[in-house]
């Protein structure tokens, strides 16, 4: 019985090793300030647009995009797609 909870530890261990290390994104925290930044902007709107940009976007995309470092014109397009329309579905966030 205590190998058991031994294997559970270590996957539990193993899974916030991952959860912390990997699957926090770097770039939802400034992506947001700089959505507050804005005029009539709230909080629960700025939220809800990062999380948007972020579950199309990668953060490495997303630092390109806060950096102004576009030059793709294909990729422009997609993002100004993504965030006129995050803008628009996170108007009334619920």
């Amino acid at each position: 019985m205590g190998k058991v909870f031994l294997w559970m530890g270590v996957v539990l261990f193993a899974i916030y090793l991952v959860k912390s290390q990997f699957l926090n994104s770097k770039t939802w925290t400034p992506f947001r300030d700089g959505c507050l930044a804005s005029e009539n902007a709230t909080e629960a709107q700025c939220n809800c647009l990062a999380d948007y940009v972020h579950e199309r976007f990668s953060d490495q995309e997303v630092q390109r995009m806060m950096d102004n470092r576009i030059t793709d014109p294909v990729f422009a397009e997609k993002v100004n797609s993504t965030v006129v329309a995050g803008t628009l579905a996170c108007r009334n966030p619920g």
